[in-house]
């Protein structure tokens, strides 16, 4: 019960309070598993990039905007924009989720069902001393029932972020 008190505590102590230094923009390139949860598992590539532009920032919590492009041995590609929320929870380590509208195209891969879908992710990092990353992040995909179908997929990624 402490440490939760401690981790509501430091998400609404003021900005620049805690872990004070502002994050740098950065440059995702991962690869992993698409459709991991599944039997038919793809080589998946990704890029990502996160601006040191915040849309909002209070204690260790920061909201900035993403860009990414992910592609398969199959040739499904997904391109998408949204909002990362960088939780600081300590000089080392970092815990965000996103979120990113984008495109999908299936290549000879898995039919999606419609061409825009949603990723939702988690991450979690080992922040270095020079403000790069390296870590794990899950996503899932889906159409959100838009779609004449909606059978979604989950990717694994392992990255290193660099600290551009």
């Amino acid at each position: 019960m402490r440490h939760l008190y401690k981790t509501v505590l430091m998400i609404l102590i003021p900005g620049n309070m805690l872990f004070a230094k502002a994050e740098p923009s950065l440059l995702y390139m991962g690869g992993g598993i698409f459709n991991v949860l599944q039997r038919q598992k793809t080589f998946s590539m990704q890029l990502e990039y996160r601006s040191s532009t915040f849309w909002y920032q209070r204690g260790c919590l920061f909201i900035r905007p993403l860009v990414a492009l992910m592609g398969t041995d199959k040739g499904e590609t997904y391109a998408c924009g949204g909002v990362a929320f960088d939780c600081i929870v300590s000089k080392h380590f970092a815990v965000t989720p996103s979120f990113a509208p984008g495109v999908y195209f299936k290549g000879s891969g898995k039919d999606l069902g419609f061409p825009l879908e949603f990723r939702s992710s988690f991450e979690l990092s080992y922040r270095q001393n020079n403000g790069s990353r390296f870590g794990a992040m899950f996503y899932h995909i889906s159409n959100a029932s838009i779609g004449k179908k909606n059978p979604g997929v989950e990717a694994l990624v392992f990255f290193y972020g660099i600290a551009l």
